[in-house]
C-alpha cells in the first residue's frame, strides 16, 4: 500500500510553553497539533489560507494523552494524519515524538474533530465535495511509532 499523506513538523519547546516544573503546558501541545494540521492541509492541496476561504471549520473536540515527559528545550516531531471523514466533519490524529530523545516512546498523541459550518446559521453543513475528496484520499494511514 502506498504511503498516505501525513505532515510532520519539528518544533522546539519554548520557555513560554512550559509550566513551573519545566514540563510542557498542555495548551502548547494543542497549538503544536494545529501547526501540524495546517501543514497536513497544505500537503493535500487544501490550505486554509487560500482553498478554504469564506467557510468556517471550528474544532469541536480536542484530546491529548501525554505518554512521557516533554520538557523545556526538547525538540518534538509532531505528525498529523487524517483519521476519519464523516458527512460534515473529519478527524485528524496526532503523534508527538521527542526528537531530543529518539529512543523514547511516543511522547503524546491526540485527536481533533473539525466540522464544516455555515457561518450565518452556525450549523453543521456537509463537507464541500473537493475537500471531502482530498480528505478521503488522505485517510487510511496508521503508523503510531516514532
Amino acid at each position: 500500500m502506498p504511503e498516505m499523506p501525513q505532515a510532520t513538523i519539528r518544533i522546539r519547546v519554548q520557555f513560554g510553553d512550559v509550566d513551573g516544573s519545566q514540563r510542557i503546558h498542555f495548551t502548547a501541545m494543542f497549538r503544536y497539533m494545529e501547526v501540524a494540521e495546517h501543514q497536513l492541509m497544505r500537503s493535500i492541496g487544501m490550505p486554509y489560507a487560500t482553498a478554504l476561504q469564506g467557510q468556517a471549520f471550528p474544532r469541536v473536540h480536542l484530546e491529548c494523552d501525554f505518554r512521557s515527559a516533554i520538557l523545556y528545550d526538547d525538540e518534538l516531531d509532531v505528525t498529523a494524519r487524517i483519521d476519519g471523514v464523516g458527512t460534515s466533519s473529519w478527524t485528524v490524529a496526532f503523534t508527538a515524538c521527542n526528537a531530543s530523545r529518539p529512543d523514547s516512546p511516543v511522547a503524546a498523541e491526540g485527536r481533533m474533530v473539525i466540522v464544516a459550518m455555515d457561518p450565518a446559521s452556525e450549523r453543521a453543513i456537509p463537507l464541500p465535495e473537493e475537500l471531502r475528496r482530498a480528505l478521503i484520499d488522505a485517510s487510511p494511514h496508521h503508523d503510531d511509532t516514532c
